[in-house]
């Protein structure tokens, strides 16, 4: 396996009873890349994330993580999940503890920094998503936007291989979207590697390197997002794009 490879995921299946979700999903993700994930809800793509952070163990199918076999049953899913960062739709943050606090509290308890240390590492990442100002204020304080960025912020801290974004966006109101959107660009030009769920489409267009499609529990198409976006080769990509652009004018309107 090549050095740049930093995940690799090979032929993943995942069933819930007799419901199979995902069905022999197979891709890589480089060093610095940041690879868009779309498809229509119930595709399976939520449930790809949470198998690539081991939260659900697929039933088959394997996973590397900077060449290391994560999928291996005697591998220690604590010190995996300290190279993933995950920024989840909902943001969950701690409501008991300020921005800083939320950012800083892995730091300290994970990687057993002293306050200090953690505490600046912290205001630095803040900072990086424009919150220097706002690190003393607890999440009711916050917007929407606000508080995904301290989910990003608090998921850069931990300096992690690959950040995972389960669609980020999805619970903010649509005027917040935007900030949110701008820190995720200038994170993936400063080529932090990532994988994106999204339906943005303006986001993949622009700084996504790979879109796989997902439908039905499989990736049918893949590609540059413009290609996947503009010319897609399948039915159900054709028809999934053709309702994103149907909404996105609508709310133009």
């Amino acid at each position: 396996m090549s050095d740049d490879i930093v995940l690799k995921v090979e032929d993943l299946h995942k069933n819930y009873g007799n419901v199979t979700v995902l069905k022999g999903v197979s891709f890589e993700v480089r060093r610095g890349e940041t690879k868009i994930i779309c498809g229509p809800s119930g595709s399976g793509k939520s449930t790809l994330l949470r198998c690539l952070n081991l939260i659900t163990r697929p039933d088959k199918g394997r996973i590397w993580l900077e060449r290391e076999e994560i999928t291996n049953r005697n591998i220690n899913i604590n010190k995996v999940r300290q190279k993933i960062g995950f920024v989840f739709q909902e943001f969950n943050l701690f409501n008991h503890l300020t921005a800083l606090r939320n950012v800083s509290v892995g730091l300290e308890v994970v990687k057993k920094m002293n306050k200090d240390e953690a505490r600046k590492i912290a205001l630095e990442m803040l900072k990086k998503v424009g919150l220097e100002e706002h690190a003393h204020k607890y999440p009711a304080e916050l917007s929407g936007g606000q508080k995904q960025r301290v989910a990003i912020a608090r998921a850069l801290a931990m300096n992690p291989a690959i950040i995972f974004y389960d669609e980020p966006t999805s619970a903010l109101d649509p005027q917040l979207i935007g900030e949110v959107l701008e820190v995720m660009k200038a994170l993936a030009r400063e080529k932090v590697t990532s994988i994106v769920v999204t339906h943005e489409m303006g986001f993949a267009l622009s700084v996504g390197d790979e879109m796989l499609f997902m439908y039905d529990g499989k990736i049918i198409e893949r590609g540059i997002p413009q290609e996947v976006i503009q010319n897609p080769r399948c039915e159900e990509a054709r028809r999934f794009f053709q309702r994103i652009n149907e909404l996105y004018v609508g709310k133009r309107r």
